[in-house]
């Protein structure tokens, strides 16, 4: 995957927050391709359980400052996500690092970017971009 300015939400600390994501999205499917999958999906978990925390503490913050009409929705969307990667965590830990496991993580981070950051976020962006 690569940053476009096209999912730019137009707030540097988010954009910069998703721009990490992305490098990690994309180290993982490098290891994949080169066979070391297993040894990056215990990295890639800890960092997800950190990053959501902080990345959608961030944002949340920017909706309640800017009375984002949509926030209870966007902080359900988020809560979600949060309940994915913790079930991902568990199976992991049950079923250990497997070529399922690995493949169901890079869906999973590949299926957030494509349709929360260029969708959801990006109208986060732009009602923040309205209210300035």
């Amino acid at each position: 995957m690569k940053w476009t300015e096209s999912l730019s939400v137009g707030n540097e600390l988010i954009d910069s927050q998703h721009k990490e994501l992305i490098k990690k999205v994309n180290d993982v499917l490098e290891a994949c391709n080169q066979k070391k999958g297993k040894e990056k999906i215990e990295e890639v978990m800890k960092f997800l359980k950190d990053y959501t925390i902080e990345h959608f503490s961030a944002e949340e913050d920017f909706m309640k400052k800017y009375q984002y009409p949509s926030y209870e929705e966007h902080k359900k969307i988020h809560e979600d996500f949060i309940k994915k990667v913790e079930e991902l965590d568990e199976k992991i830990k049950k079923e250990g690092i497997n070529l399922s496991i690995i493949m169901l993580v890079n869906k999973t981070l590949v299926d957030w970017l494509i349709n929360h950051i260029s969708k959801v976020d990006k109208k986060l962006g732009e009602y923040i971009k309205s209210q300035m």
